[in-house]
């Protein structure tokens, strides 16, 4: 039953190849926006998504985004215990001593050495690093290097950079990390200062219940919930899969039309089969089997096609080549494939063998 399917294939080599290129182009641009999709929600989010924290404590008012989130915190009564740690978040500039040029990033206010401080860094730690250090995300160390003193262009205060973070991004700008005393001085110096929130390392009910009492006005939020509230992250994300699932669509009626043409042509072929005992179910598995050789073999070109077109991305483009997304459209598209095929079966089944013996006299 494969022999014969193989054949064909060889023997019309470019009708078969049209059909895989297609499919061969329609994977790539799913794979390209998915990565692209990956590449923009962790340039907008990476500082949310990695940060190790179960669900953070926001204002009520704030409808989950942390960004618009204020509230009144002492600090003394709060970090009795590691697993719970202000946090505040707040937009900015810095610029270089004597240089008029700013760099837009978002400040991230936590305290040196609990659990919201990210791993993996170049130079020192906030604890380690000094009065008003500063870790700056790894993006801005081609203009800025170690030991380079900034100022923040709101306060004026002076900073020195300890050290390098690797994804610590949010809202598209890259993260500052400073210390709880240097927020307080950013702040005003207040001993309550104004914080954006409280993290929670991990789901504990009466830790949740210590803050409400401490802590008026707030609600806990999930993780995912703050993520989806950063500035542009849904709208971004939603267009992003919008254009995906569209593509997805027009795939299966491109390749739906394409099988049936291909049936329609064989429809002489198919009869002429039957006349010499072929069995319709054969046919019809023979057909879906070449589907499967083409999808199989144009979804693994896509795939490494992509992963080369990755390396060939310059660093400003966000691209995130995630093998489980891959795999999750690999099989969506390989459905698709089978699903459009299916629409010639009926042309398989009607094929009539006396009129296609009549045709071919």
């Amino acid at each position: 039953m494969y022999f014969v399917p193989i054949k064909e294939m060889t023997f019309f080599k470019v009708r078969y190849l049209l059909i895989s290129f297609i499919l061969f182009f329609v994977a790539i641009l799913v794979f390209v926006i998915s990565g692209l999709a990956n590449g923009l929600s962790m340039n907008n989010a990476s500082s949310i998504i990695n940060m190790p924290a179960d669900s953070f404590y926001l204002q009520e008012s704030a409808e989950g985004r942390i960004d618009r989130s204020h509230l009144t915190i002492d600090i003394e009564k709060l970090t009795a215990t590691s697993d719970l740690q202000p946090i505040g978040v707040q937009m900015g500039a810095i610029s270089k001593i004597n240089s008029e040029d700013k760099l837009d990033i978002t400040f991230m206010a936590i305290k040196p050495g609990s659990f919201l401080e990210p791993d993996g860094r170049d130079g020192k730690s906030l604890e380690t690093g000094g009065e008003n250090s500063v870790l700056l995300d790894h993006s801005l160390s081609g203009t800025i290097k170690i030991g380079t003193i900034v100022k923040d262009a709101r306060s004026g205060i002076i900073l020195k950079v300890v050290g390098f973070l690797e994804d610590q991004t949010f809202s598209h700008t890259p993260v500052a990390l400073i210390s709880l005393d240097t927020w307080k001085e950013i702040s005003g110096g207040l001993d309550k200062t104004e914080f954006n929130g409280i993290a929670i390392n991990k789901a504990n009910s009466s830790l949740k219940e210590d803050v409400s009492r401490i802590v008026k006005n707030g609600e806990w939020v999930e993780k995912k919930q703050v993520v989806k509230g950063i500035p542009g992250y849904t709208a971004e994300q939603n267009s992003l899969y919008m254009m995906l699932s569209f593509l997805i669509v027009i795939a299966v009626f491109v390749l739906a039309a394409f099988f049936y043409i291909m049936t329609i042509q064989k429809t002489a072929q198919f009869g002429i089969l039957k006349a010499i005992g072929a069995k319709s179910s054969q046919l019809v598995k023979s057909t879906i089997f070449q589907v499967i050789i083409l999808t199989i073999v144009s979804i693994v070109g896509a795939v490494a096609f992509t992963k080369g077109f990755m390396e060939l991305l310059p660093d400003e483009i966000p691209f995130i080549f995630d093998l489980v997304q891959i795999a999750k459209f690999s099989g969506i598209l390989f459905l698709v494939s089978i699903f459009g095929s299916l629409v010639s079966i009926f042309n398989i089944v009607k094929a009539d063998p006396i009129q296609a013996m009549g045709r071919l006299e």
